[in-house]
C-alpha cells in the first residue's frame, strides 16, 4: 500500500465541542462499507454502545449548526438525527465489521486522526530561547522529555516498518503480502506501540527515535503469524 492510498484512509477533520469525531458517512467510506451496514451493525449491537461515550446524535438546530460549521455532506441531511462517532465508537464498529481493512484503517485513524502529533509551537521555542519561562531549565527538560518525533522522523520510522514487514511477508509479489499483509502491518504497529507505551506510532518520544527505528528493523511476528505466512507462500508455490 503506497502513501497515497494510506492518506486516503484518513478523512478530513471533523470536531464537535473540541473533540474529533466521524460521521456515519465518513466511517463507512473509511472502512470500505456502506452507511446502511454501519447503521445495521449499530442497531444490532446497540446495547454495547453508550451515548456520550461511543456516539452522540444531533438533531434540529444543533444538527444544522454542526453541518454548516463543518461544511460536510453526510448523505443524510434530511434525516431526523445525525449520528457522530467517537474514537471508542469507531473501535466498536471495527469489531462489528471484523475485516482486514477495518482493523488496518482503525490503527491508522488512531495514529493520524484521533491522536494528532503535538509539536512545540514557535512561541514555545522562542520563550525557551529567551529564558522567559519561570524555572525554564526544568521546563525545557520536561519539554524535551515529552517531545514526539517530527514529521521527517515519522516518515523514516514508517519506511522502516514497511520494509521490515514487506521482507517478513516475502516481498510485495508474495501471496502472503496480498492475502494477509494488512494484518501483519497492523501487528507490527501494535507491537511497536505497546513496546514504547504510546497510543500512536507517531507519538514515540523524540529521544527514543533511534531505538524505535532499531526496533522496527529487528521486529519479528509471533510464531502463529510466521506459520501463517509460510502457509500462504507455500500455497503460492504449489499453484505455480
Amino acid at each position: 500500500m503506497d502513501r497515497q492510498q494510506e492518506a486516503a484512509m484518513v478523512p478530513r477533520i471533523v470536531e464537535y465541542k473540541g473533540k474529533r469525531v466521524l460521521t456515519t458517512a465518513q466511517l463507512a467510506e473509511c472502512y470500505g462499507t456502506s452507511r446502511n451496514t454501519i447503521t445495521k451493525n449499530f442497531q444490532r449491537n446497540k446495547g454495547k454502545y453508550k451515548e456520550g461515550v461511543h456516539y452522540l446524535y444531533l438533531e434540529g438546530d444543533e444538527k444544522r449548526a454542526f453541518l454548516n460549521r463543518c461544511q460536510i455532506v453526510t448523505g443524510s441531511q434530511n434525516a431526523k438525527r445525525l449520528y457522530i462517532w467517537s474514537e471508542r465508537g469507531v473501535l466498536l464498529h471495527a469489531k462489528s465489521l471484523n475485516t482486514d481493512i477495518a482493523w488496518e484503517v482503525y490503527d491508522r485513524l488512531v495514529d493520524n486522526y484521533f491522536a494528532p502529533v503535538k509539536q512545540l509551537s514557535q512561541v514555545d521555542m522562542m520563550r525557551i530561547q529567551l529564558g522567559m519561562i519561570d524555572n525554564h531549565e526544568d521546563r525545557i527538560t520536561n519539554l524535551e522529555n515529552n517531545m514526539t518525533i517530527d514529521y521527517g522522523q515519522q516518515r523514516v520510522l514508517e519506511d522502516t516498518v514497511n520494509k521490515t514487514v514487506t521482507d517478513v511477508l516475502g516481498g510485495k509479489g508474495s501471496c502472503a503480502y496480498e492475502e494477509i499483509g494488512r494484518k501483519i502491518f497492523a501487528e507490527c504497529n501494535r507491537d511497536l506501540k505497546h513496546y514504547f507505551n504510546v497510543n500512536a506510532r507517531n507519538n514515540v518520544p523524540k529521544k527514543r527515535f533511534d531505538e524505535a527505528v532499531e526496533y522496527a528493523k529487528n521486529w519479528k511476528p509471533c510464531t502463529n503469524t510466521v506459520m501463517r505466512i509460510q502457509y500462504c507462500n507455500a500455497q503460492q508455490t504449489l499453484d505455480v
